[in-house]
């Protein structure tokens, strides 16, 4: 503003941002007239020492100038004011309104949506965070089996390989010990490799044409796992009175037979 329109003004005044930044005395009046126009009109914060029915009317006035975009703080122990929260957040007005994820391969019954949907309901979950914490769950579940049957499969296949040509005769003992004792059982149970050890020495203790082969008497030999055959093998090489290290003995040929059972349970090939 030039010295002429400063005039207009007390010279105390004349340093003021309103005044220096507008070009003329008439510009400075329409602002100040807008200005105060807008005071009128203003929602101001009330003071620290307001009480609770100022604050009641300061939110209520931030919430009609935000054209309802804005809503005032629930109180969670009130059911309709929590219901009217959970609904602006978007929850679903009935538990028909949630939707479950599409995993191929892995279907929910019916019965079981309704389940998990209505947990869902009453704790407030929209549609959209049901439908993410169903796939993360699910697909979490999905990892999990499948690492267990990894497991599974992998343990069994030790074992079969622990055991050599006597798996199946053993598994038959374990498992007919496991009918025995356990008759809730179903016939399809599938055993870990843990389990059939169990019930396999069951059915070693309780016999059942299950002995193990002995160093002694002529047991049968069937079901010698091949960690057990080559102990057996170098208990008979070692023994330099044993019939096999000397083929004058009378009992050699039978040993040398036998010997060939060992190695074959061992090896699974025999030797001349």
């Amino acid at each position: 503003m030039n010295e002429e329109g400063l005039k207009q003004f007390p010279e105390a005044t004349h340093e003021w941002d309103e005044i220096k930044n507008s070009e003329t005395p008439e510009i400075f009046w329409d602002r100040m007239t807008n200005m105060r126009s807008k005071f009128g009109t203003g929602v101001f914060k009330p003071g620290d020492d307001a009480g609770s029915e100022d604050w009641g009317r300061f939110t209520k006035k931030v919430i009609e100038l935000s054209g309802e975009r804005l809503m005032p703080r629930p109180d969670l122990e009130d059911a309709e004011q929590q219901a009217a929260l959970f609904k602006t957040l978007g929850r679903p007005d009935e538990i028909s309104g949630y939707e479950f994820a599409e995993i191929e391969g892995h279907t929910l019954p019916d019965e079981r949506k309704e389940f998990i949907a209505k947990i869902a309901h009453e704790i407030g979950l929209t549609k959209k965070q049901l439908k993410i914490l169903d796939q993360k769950v699910r697909e979490s579940d999905i990892q999990s089996h499948d690492a267990n049957v990894e497991t599974f499969n992998t343990q069994l296949k030790d074992l079969k390989q622990e055991w050599g040509l006597t798996f199946d005769e053993r598994v038959h003992a374990a498992k007919k010990i496991a009918k025995t004792f356990f008759p809730q059982l179903a016939e399809d149970t599938n055993f870990s490799s843990a389990e059939l050890k169990s019930f396999y020495s069951l059915a070693k203790q309780f016999g059942s044409n299950n002995q193990e082969f002995q160093s002694q008497g002529d047991q049968n030999n069937n079901l010698m796992s091949p960690d057990e055959a080559a102990t057996k093998i170098s208990e008979i090489r070692n023994n330099k009175e044993h019939p096999y290290n000397n083929p004058q003995a009378q009992g050699h040929q039978l040993a040398k037979d036998k010997m060939r059972k060992l190695y074959l349970i061992k090896t699974g090939e025999s030797i001349e």
